[in-house]
């Protein structure tokens, strides 16, 4: 049965995100051995902890996937961070067991450094821009290229993350309609964010007009403006197990639960996009 996006969202609400942890292990008797005994099966690897690097662009959503996959047993540790990021940390010596990243040249550059399993490295989903605007649209924002009228105040990301980046590539589209777009946006942008979720908290909180986001990152209740396709641009998510990684098998597992499993039916009610054809 498909989950639905209320199932989706109490998930979000009530697992911690720092440590999404499956059920407790009881501890063993005072008077038993402290070795296993050879008829004995050893824990499997996908049941123990799983550590997994994933993008501010999942963040809303980190907190449901890891609990759902806990279910089978796992203890999945998530840490949300910016890609570019994250990639200096592998390089570092960080040692995750998968690395979920908003930018496909960050994932090749890693690959190309053995930094991940460069053969495994897969397309885990897509997601694209929307325009959230304040309770009420009071700048009455129709369409994104109303982002330009005169007194509208504006927010978009910082220009190193990835939603810059997406939108940049839409706002090229609108300025091939619509001249002079991008440098009205420009003047009515009001501070630049590190990240998209607080781009989503000051606009619904009325501290802007209207902020350029990823449609999966915008909760349910928040009001929206679409992007037509013309105008919209779309932000890849790459997925790879960690070459260091101290559990190859959970990160199988992991990958196989983001890809083919639960995993997916959450992305999927979460609005994401599949991966490209």
């Amino acid at each position: 049965m498909s989950l639905s996006r209320r199932r989706v969202l109490a998930a979000l609400a009530l697992v911690p995100l720092a440590a999404c942890a499956g059920p407790t292990a009881t501890p063993a008797p005072a008077a038993a051995p402290a070795t296993r005994s050879a008829g004995t099966a050893p824990a499997s690897p996908a049941a123990s902890e799983v550590t997994v690097f994933v993008p501010g662009a999942m963040a809303a959503h980190a907190k449901g996937l890891a609990a759902a996959f806990d279910v089978g047993g796992a203890h999945t540790v998530v840490e949300v961070g910016h890609t570019p990021i994250q990639r200096e940390q592998l390089a570092k010596g960080a040692t995750p067991d998968v690395w979920v990243a908003a930018n496909p040249a960050d994932m090749t550059s890693a690959a190309e450094a053995g930094l991940v399993v460069a053969d495994r490295v897969q397309q885990l989903a897509r997601t694209k821009l929307v325009v959230v605007v304040a309770p009420g649209n009071p700048a009455g924002i129709a369409g994104i290229e109303d982002l330009a009228k005169p007194g509208v105040t504006v927010l978009l990301g910082a220009e190193t993350l990835p939603i810059w980046k997406v939108t940049e590539r839409g706002f090229t589209k609108v300025e091939a309609a619509h001249p002079g777009f991008t440098a009205a946006v420009t003047a009515n942008t009001v501070s630049r964010e590190m990240g998209v979720q607080p781009i989503v908290t000051k606009v619904t909180k009325g501290e802007a007009d209207a902020g350029v986001v990823f449609v999966t990152d915008v909760p349910a209740d928040a009001e929206i403006v679409q992007v037509p396709d013309a105008f919209n641009a779309e932000l890849p998510l790459s997925i790879a197990p960690v070459t260091a990684g101290k559990n190859p098998a959970g990160a199988a597992a992991f990958i196989a639960f983001m890809t083919a499993g639960e995993g997916r039916e959450i992305l999927t009610e979460a609005g994401y996009l599949p991966p490209a054809a």
